[in-house]
């Protein structure tokens, strides 16, 4: 098979080396761009896992996948406003038959990529990882943390089980699952909370677990009626499992969109923000701490 994973950071990047290292009967590379794309194509790319290390070599990488052909599979790993454009840069790449998977902060990318490509197989997936950058060229994953769930809700659970065994070969832990909207619902209630708050306060989650368990207790309340009004089952036990999943993590840890602000740059604050005020105000459910923290930090 032909496969692309699209963004080659601390998820996307990972997830293909693995891939990489462990099928080398397949044609395996990234859609990736600026200096960590130049020194993957120069000198392939490193990951550094706990103790251990190792580098692959990709059988593409490129920002330009025009003369690349069509990809049996694309993983979408970017962020999520740049979903758009990256789909935009593989139609050329993209059949009928290409079975399609995202793996970005926040909900409802199989939507969006439906309405891009209607005809193609299209997933929807989350990860649980704590990973990035350490330098071009280099993928730092921290702690035995690695889950990566996926489904659709376009295409039978039965009919997607060799990618689960291309995953489970390549020693990447993960679930097939037929409720993936759920799946990725509760992910969401996680990431979007803490994204919020650490990037308010400018604080890494440590600190909001200890000095605003309250705020965040009712963010996770507000994103659980929400939820619910649109017909996801969420519920207190989901609430408390989040809460109980944040002492599990390092004191120090930062969202990513937090760490975006740090740095001026651009941030999925839309993703894990305004798609919930916009949400609440369609479907007429009040969240408003979240709104004022989106305006905050929109502004």
């Amino acid at each position: 098979m032909k496969i692309a994973i699209v963004g080659a950071g601390g998820v996307g990047g990972y997830i293909g080396a693995k891939l990489i290292k462990a099928h080398t009967n397949h044609q395996i590379g990234f859609i990736a761009r600026g200096e960590h794309l130049k020194k993957i194509q120069t000198q392939g790319l490193k990951i550094i896992e706990d103790t251990q290390e190792f580098k692959i070599v990709p059988s593409f990488a490129t920002d330009n996948p025009k003369d690349l052909g069509i990809f049996d599979i694309v993983i979408f790993c970017t962020k999520s406003y740049d979903l758009k454009n990256a789909a935009d840069i593989l139609k050329n790449n993209i059949d009928e038959n290409t079975y399609i998977l995202p793996l970005l902060n926040g909900v409802d990318h199989d939507l969006t990529l439906k309405e891009i490509f209607p005809k193609s197989k299209i997933l929807n997936g989350c990860v649980y990882i704590l990973s990035n950058i350490k330098e071009p060229g280099v993928i730092r994953k921290y702690a035995n943390t690695f889950y990566l769930i996926f489904g659709s809700r376009f295409i039978k659970k039965e009919n997607l089980q060799f990618l689960k065994e291309l995953f489970d070969a390549a020693d990447l832990k993960n679930k097939l699952t037929d409720k993936i909207v759920f799946e990725t619902w509760r992910k969401y209630l996680f990431i979007a909370s803490f994204a919020l708050l650490t990037s308010y306060y400018k604080k890494p989650m440590g600190w909001v677990v200890e000095n605003r368990k309250e705020e965040l207790t009712e963010i996770l309340n507000e994103i659980v009626s929400l939820a619910n009004k649109k017909g996801i089952p969420l519920n207190e036990e989901n609430i408390k499992n989040v809460l109980k999943q944040a002492q599990n993590i390092p004191f120090d840890s930062k969202t990513s969109m937090q760490l975006d602000f740090e740095r001026g740059k651009k941030s999925e604050i839309e993703a894990l923000g305004g798609y919930l005020v916009k949400e609440s105000q369609k479907l007429n459910t009040k969240t408003p701490l979240i709104e004022k923290i989106y305006e905050k930090l929109k502004a």
